[in-house]
């Protein structure tokens, strides 16, 4: 409880936050999670940029509860990190590690895990984490007492890690370490239980491979393997100096430029081996705990340290949420070092240490509020991140749509502009920059940068219904009405697509053809009441009263199942045009 408590009031201030940078794509606007058969097409795979559909469902479950609020969400994974933090109590009480608690209170309250924790699509790294402790530990109690119930218990926990978050493949391997300190040899026995985990560990990463590989590949990092394993050294150094001085935290820390030609840019990864080596040398003695500590940690970071492709890899080499789970330990390791420091000192050194202690837990916990603070708005975290690192560029474009969204169309510009000069492949950012243009009433330049976005994805629909709507503005009447074409030929199952061509072909007086827009967009959205009624008012304007009069009564009935009765009178309004005789 009192583990619990800890967590709850180091993150307290995450309560309150809002929704910030994925969430809209994992959450608040994803079709997946609104819709009532979302459940169907999240297990199928559909929709989805990854294959994480237990936290995914979990989303969906939690909408039906309280929507678009984000305090239910931020309650959950706080209430899951504290899980997590228990779990790694009774993980290491079972491992018969010294300071099991310590540990475990360190994990609750240390900053490195405000990312997983106040930031709501980081959902995925909240509930992986604790199935996949939960699977350790029931893993580990299987072994103390036969018993197969907790045994299958811990496979299909497992499975479910797997199918929230994919990072959890190493848990196989981490199986083994804790057999082989519990028991000190590995029998084929051993061997024979952890077959299932590493099938599981197989599928998982079969699936994680394949959806990363969706993702646009930018080339703004060298690719090669050996460039892999120099910045690969870099970033264990990096998280190692966080957990013991987290001072340098970042949701996306700048990126290396490494030369590697230079001796300087390989020692790092040479230190991490020579630590290894020597800690794998004094097996026998003092390495033993420092090569399981130091061995989980590595291990654990493994699938983030940039060996296997990673789209944000391209813009950040570390971020906090990739540490979450490597953490306890190094965690694990200072809490026993310092619980037989403090049973072997002196009686006039224990109020030291124990003072000692005391002032590095209050440190935590007001590092960890603080950094919550962040995660307040889109803006609070956009600014935050680009004051660690400039060159973020995906927070550079969120910002500018955050100005966009304040009605502040210079800021925004200023904004994606920065974002391309970092990026000059980003096809988002462009489309936004074109966006921001064609508000501040510069066509030309809009219409240059829907073009240039274009480049970069020829048939997007999105860019070329931009693209169309300023052609149309600049009276480029036949480029808009092919751009415009093409995007709904680019997402023919698109209603807004034909109803964005019905109101140019109707603002262009050629009142026959937009009917026939809308009429495909009512096709497809039979409840969309907004292009029920312009396809009302083409109709009418075309000189065809009967059947907008039909279309009229289909909009009134729409109307009247929403209740709005503003709605419900303009509707009528318009259903008694098409009943006036000339």
């Amino acid at each position: 409880m009192l583990l619990i408590l800890c967590a709850v009031v180091a993150y307290a201030p995450a309560i309150s936050a809002g929704f910030i940078w994925d969430d809209n794509i994992l959450l608040t606007a994803n079709t997946n999670v609104t819709s009532p058969h979302g459940l169907v097409t999240t297990w199928e795979g559909k929709n989805s940029r990854e294959y994480t559909p237990l936290s995914t469902s979990s989303f969906w479950l939690e909408w039906r509860l309280w929507g678009d609020s984000p305090t239910g969400y931020h309650i959950v994974n706080i209430l899951l990190h504290a899980l997590s933090a228990v779990l790694l109590w009774l993980i290491l009480e079972t491992l018969g590690i010294p300071g099991a608690w310590l540990a475990a209170l360190l994990f609750a309250i240390h900053p490195m895990g405000v990312a997983s924790v106040a930031w709501v699509a980081e959902r995925k790294n909240a509930l992986s984490s604790a199935l996949f402790l939960a699977s350790i530990l029931s893993f580990l109690r299987a072994q103390r007492r036969p018993d197969s119930r907790l045994y299958i218990a811990s496979i299909a926990l497992f499975l479910l890690a797997g199918f929230s978050k994919g990072s959890v493949v190493t848990l196989p391997l981490v199986l083994l370490g804790c057999l082989l300190w519990m028991n000190r040899k590995i029998t084929a026995r051993d061997l024979v239980r952890l077959i299932p985990f590493a099938l599981i560990a197989l599928l998982t990463t079969w699936f994680t491979v394949r959806y990363q590989m969706r993702a646009d590949h930018y080339g703004l990092i060298p690719d090669g393997f050996p460039y892999r394993i120099a910045r690969a050294g870099y970033a264990v150094w990096h998280y190692l100096g966080v957990i013991f001085l987290p001072l340098s935290l970042s949701p996306m820390c700048p990126q290396w430029l490494l030369d590697l030609h230079s001796l300087t840019a390989w020692l790092p990864a040479l230190g991490v081996l020579a630590v290894g080596a020597v800690c794998f040398w004094k097996r026998k003695s003092w390495g033993r705990p420092l090569s399981f500590a130091y061995g989980y940690f590595l291990w654990m970071l493994l699938p983030v340290l940039g060996f296997v492709w990673m789209t944000l890899q391209q813009e950040t080499p570390c971020a906090d949420w990739w540490l979450y789970l490597a953490a306890p330990g190094i965690l694990a390791g200072v809490a026993a070092a310092f619980t037989l420091a403090l049973k072997n000192a002196s009686q006039c050194r224990k109020p030291v240490l124990q003072g000692l202690l005391s002032g590095v837990i209050v440190w935590l916990f007001v590092q960890t509020w603080h950094r919550c603070a962040i995660y307040e708005s889109m803006e609070t975290y956009c600014r935050a991140v680009l004051a660690e690192n400039p060159h973020a560029w995906s927070m550079q474009n969120n910002l500018g749509v955050v100005l966009k969204q304040r009605g502040d169309f210079a800021g925004a510009a200023a904004c994606y502009r920065l974002a391309l000069q970092d990026n000059p492949h980003f096809m988002e950012a462009q489309n936004n920059l074109g966006n921001a243009l064609g508000a501040l009433g510069d066509l030309p330049g809009a219409e240059a940068e829907f073009r240039a976005a274009l480049e970069l994805h020829p048939e997007n629909p999105g860019i070329l219904a931009n693209l169309a709507q300023a052609c149309f503005h600049e009276g480029k009447i036949k480029e808009a009405f092919g751009a415009q074409a093409a995007a709904i030929k680019a997402d023919r199952a698109n209603p807004a697509l034909y109803n964005q061509f019905g109101l140019m072909l109707a603002s262009n007086k050629q009142f026959d053809q937009a009917a026939v827009c809308f009429r495909d967009g009512v096709a497809l959205a039979p409840g969309d009441i907004g292009i029920q009624i312009n396809l009302t008012r083409a109709l009418l304007a075309a000189g065809h009263r009967e059947e907008a009069a039909t279309a009229a009564e289909q909009a009134l009935q729409t109307a009247r199942k929403s209740g709005n009765e503003k709605l419900i009178q303009m509707v009528s309004s318009i259903l008694n045009q098409t009943r006036q005789h000339d």
